[in-house]
């Protein structure tokens, strides 16, 4: 069964040196990166009270601690970088914001006088609260693996910042405890996490809340989809060896996430893939969302020499020279580098707007010095649009109103999730009969009897209409087919009444 991976905060490795940061992503963009922390709490939400090991009881707070790291593009300084252990030291207050700084210090100071000192003293790009640049930029809400740090992919996210995007992430909670769990209400706590975060970026002034991503590694690739299908603000999804692929169980129980919720492109990159062997042993046979997503541009690579934890920025910075397999590590930051490259390229494509990006995905890897033994790549693009609501409401008005019938079929022949509220309709209609357009009500009235034949207030709707209209015979009967459906339909008996009699 593929693990769903838990990164240790204190990873025991060889001594092998880490790699420094230039060895984890291509070129760094034109932009200096600025890293700042924020202590907040999500007060809608709590996390239960615990037991340790020795019976005493722990309680987490009165609501949903959620320390968020922000990278952002930022002015040049002089002011010395990051290095890897200021991440690890931030994560130790990402349960406990009182967490005493003295103790968070000498942990500080212990690794890096330990045997690890080379990978915690190597520096990253980010500087701590450097001045941000000045102008608007997209948002990538990363969600990390299961239960693990915000900083899990560092490298990743400070190369995005580069580049010109804010990236932001918290660490990975359960829904009632600190642990997650891997079930429904576990990805739907981690999707409200990124909602969170989605909100708290609405008050950056550097950030251009009309251009957003979600992206998540593991576990945090199908909390991320989640999101996406709870929320239109979420305009693309990246997805590093996503749980999407893995946990059709999951997903399937959410009967919210479907295609037509998720119409946003999407880029997979995905490890090497097992076998079906491996697949069946593991019960992971099963239907594949990536195939279901008809309505979206969808992207999936093979990075052939990474393995599922390889995603993680952090677990290479650490990992030994025999954590690779019949692998070199060369080859795994190889195969890093390279879907850091298609991250960036794919975000520029779709947030951005980059003609030239989108161009570059469509293209093979190996036309961008990248060979398949590193990288193989496949695109479908989206199969059709999808309609709704409104592309009917606007295709009905620009045809004089008129027709309705005929747009609704069209569209659902076109759009296989195309679908119309009966009860939207007499609403929408209602309207149309105070902005004395009668005419353009019936249509709407009559449609909404033509997708539910025993809605007897739709028929009822359309006898007024009429009634407006001047056209007593008509509203007779439409009268007359509401109180068939409906014997309760009062105002179309008293109605058939008062228009026989002739008052």
């Amino acid at each position: 069964m593929k693990k769903l991976l838990i990164l240790s905060l204190c990873c025991a490795t060889s001594l092998a040196a880490a790699a420094a940061s230039p060895a984890l992503i291509p070129e760094a963009g034109p932009h200096a990166v600025g890293l700042r922390i924020v202590q907040q709490y999500d007060y809608s939400r709590v996390l239960e009270a615990q037991v340790d090991a020795f019976g005493k009881t722990v309680s987490p707070g009165r609501a949903r601690p959620m320390q968020t790291l922000v990278w952002y593009p930022a002015r040049r300084t002089g002011a010395a970088p990051m290095q890897a252990a200021d991440y690890q030291q931030a994560s130790l207050t990402d349960l406990d914001f009182a967490f005493s700084s003295a103790e968070t210090a000498k942990q500080r100071a212990g690794w890096l006088a330990g045997p690890q000192k080379t990978q915690y003293s190597t520096s990253t790009l980010a500087v701590r609260d450097a001045a941000p640049a000045n102008g608007k930029f997209p948002v990538v809400i990363y969600a990390p693996s299961f239960a693990s740090v915000a900083h899990e992919n560092l490298d990743l996210c400070e190369y995005l910042a580069s580049h010109g995007y804010v990236v932001i992430a918290s660490r990975s909670l359960g829904s009632r405890t600190v642990m997650m769990t891997d079930d429904v209400e576990g990805a739907e706590a981690q999707a409200a996490d990124i909602a969170f975060l989605t909100h708290y970026a609405q008050t950056l002034p550097q950030a251009d809340m009309d251009k957003v991503a979600a992206a998540g590694f593991s576990w945090g690739g199908l909390a991320n989809v989640f999101a996406a299908a709870r929320s239109a603000r979420i305009k693309a999804l990246v997805s590093l060896d996503g749980s999407i692929r893995f946990h059709p169980k999951i997903w399937g129980a959410a009967t919210y996430v479907r295609p037509a919720r998720t119409n946003v492109p999407m880029l997979f990159l995905g490890a090497r893939a097992p076998t079906a062997e491996d697949m069946e042993r593991d019960d992971k046979l099963g239907a594949s969302y990536l195939n279901t997503m008809k309505y979206s541009d969808v992207y999936i690579t093979t990075m052939h020499p990474m393995k599922h934890s390889d995603f993680s920025s952090w677990h290479l910075r650490f990992a030994g020279d025999d954590a690779f397999g019949d692998y070199q590590r060369a080859d795994v930051l190889q195969a890093y580098r390279s879907g850091a490259l298609y991250v960036h390229r794919f975000l520029d494509a779709y947030l951005k707007n980059d003609t030239q990006a989108l161009a570059f995905l469509k293209q093979s890897p190996a036309r961008h010095g990248i060979g398949p033994q590193v990288m193989s790549l496949s695109f479908r693009p989206a199969e059709s649009a999808l309609l709704g609501e409104a592309d009917f409401l606007r295709a009905f008005a620009n045809g004089g109103f008129k027709s309705a019938q005929a747009i609704h079929a069209k569209m659902s022949a076109a759009s296989p999730d195309f679908k119309l509220s009966p009860v939207n309709l007499n609403n929408l209609g209602y309207q149309l009969l105070r902005g004395n357009n009668a005419r353009g009500a019936v249509e709407l009235f009559k449609l909404a009897t033509h997708i539910e034949p025993k809605y007897g207030n739709a028929f009822d709707s359309e006898g007024e209409a009429y009634e407006v209209l001047g056209e007593t015979a008509l509203a007779i009967a439409a009268y007359e087919k509401a109180v068939a459906v409906d014997k309760d339909q009062l105002n179309a008996i008293a109605r058939i009444k008062v228009l026989r009699s002739g008052d």
